[in-house]
């Protein structure tokens, strides 16, 4: 009895026991990313990463990208946009913001990602943790990537007029 219990903790252990950090999930926007599944890592290694993927992804389309993300972090909806295409494994956002965050001292980290990829003493203490506690729920706000709720009321309002107005005029006809 004693060995049917051994093995069945055994068995049961490691099917719900996860205790590996992957960071090599599918990623189309970039192929030959480098697994990344053992943090941290020095910082110098991580910024030649994703120097890689600025030549790839070139200067015009970071730039872009960058003035993106800005206004993300600015309308309190950065969450949203790093999270963008992630369900199809296309990570941009999240690559974008891992090689401005490794780059520049102004771009906020998201919960303790990506400084949890970096070597204790190369990270940067005074780094800036993202919040959208001041994010205006009702400001429009209508990007290819997101609608807030303002924004999808705004585009919402007309159809629903419209399809009751039509809806009306039927029902009058018919009687």
């Amino acid at each position: 009895m004693r060995r049917f219990f051994l093995i069945f903790t055994i068995l049961i252990s490691a099917f719900t026991t996860n205790a590996a950090f992957a960071d090599c999930r599918t990623n189309n926007d970039w192929p030959d990313k480098p697994c990344l599944d053992m943090p941290p890592y020095p910082k110098s290694m991580l910024v030649d990463i994703w120097d890689e993927y600025h030549s790839m992804k070139g200067e015009v389309w970071m730039e872009d990208k960058r003035t993106e993300m800005d206004y993300a972090i600015e309308k309190g909806i950065f969450q949203e946009w790093l999270s963008y295409g992630t369900q199809f494994g296309n990570h941009q956002n999240y690559n974008v913001h891992i090689y401005y965050f490794l780059n520049d001292d102004h771009v906020p980290a998201n919960g303790n990602h990506p400084e949890n990829l970096i070597r204790g003493e190369d990270q940067n203490h005074d780094v800036t943790l993202y919040s959208d506690s001041d994010k205006d729920l009702y400001e429009i706000i209508i990007t290819y990537y997101y609608i807030s709720t303002g924004g999808g009321l705004l585009v919402l309002l007309p159809l629903v007029v419209s399809s009751g107005f039509a809806g009306f005029l039927v029902w009058r006809k018919r009687k």
